[in-house]
């Protein structure tokens, strides 16, 4: 065999030994997402047929903050909120909970400039009327924020005739009514979608701010 022709042959046999190696990462690698990803899914859903009660629930969730002409409803728009619950009775009915809401609104600057914390402890009843992995809840809590306001104010130094920009600290707080729907999809993942009504009163303004929320979320069960 010639020399051109043992280097031709030679770089055959790499070119092929490099497909199949490659097809071989390829095999393994291809596997072992598919093992990665049953095993994902076995964790996931396993637990549903154990019926072992849960009684902690962590969830995120978005925050719809609906118009409703008032600094709260048209002053802010609804970005993201985070809940956490822990089950104080349970039955095969009825799931009893205290929990803890914080969501986050940005300001849109039209009175209140900065963006504002609203945080909401709460009380729930979870029950299970469909016998199914739909259930209703309903909750009661008490929510409360706060937001530093400035305004300009005249001075009245006949030598300093000028406005100064005074900055002070407003309190808002009031009850909430939350009803919403959970589906559980396993022992361990639920989806939701709930409405909660905050009749906002301050302190510091006079009137009431009723605002409406519409939250969509995911959350976790341990």
């Amino acid at each position: 065999m010639s020399e051109a022709k043992a280097i031709v042959l030679e770089l055959v046999l790499e070119f092929v030994l490099e497909l199949e190696l490659k097809y071989y990462n390829y095999y393994i690698m291809k596997n072992n997402f598919l093992a990665l990803f049953l095993i994902c899914a076995s964790f996931l859903f396993a637990q549903e047929d154990t019926n072992k009660p849960t009684k902690f629930q962590v969830g995120v969730h978005y925050v719809g903050n609906l118009r409703n002409d008032n600094i709260i409803s048209d002053g802010f728009n609804g970005v993201v909120g985070i809940s956490a619950n822990y089950a104080v009775y349970q039955n095969d009915i009825i799931s009893v909970f205290g929990g803890l809401n914080i969501d986050y609104l940005q300001s849109r600057d039209f009175f209140l400039q900065n963006d504002i914390l609203i945080w909401n402890p709460n009380v729930s009843i979870e029950v299970d009327v469909f016998k199914g992995k739909l259930k209703p809840f309903f909750g009661l809590g008490y929510a409360f924020f706060s937001s530093n306001f400035k305004y300009e104010n005249a001075s009245f130094d006949p030598s300093d005739p000028a406005f100064m920009t005074v900055e002070t600290k407003l309190s808002f707080n009031g009850l909430t009514i939350n009803p919403g729907l959970k589906y559980h999809i396993s022992d361990l993942l639920f989806v939701e979608g709930s409405y909660k009504y905050f009749p906002v009163n301050s302190g510091d303004i006079e009137g009431t701010a009723n605002t409406h929320f519409i939250n969509l979320g995911v959350g976790f069960k341990f």
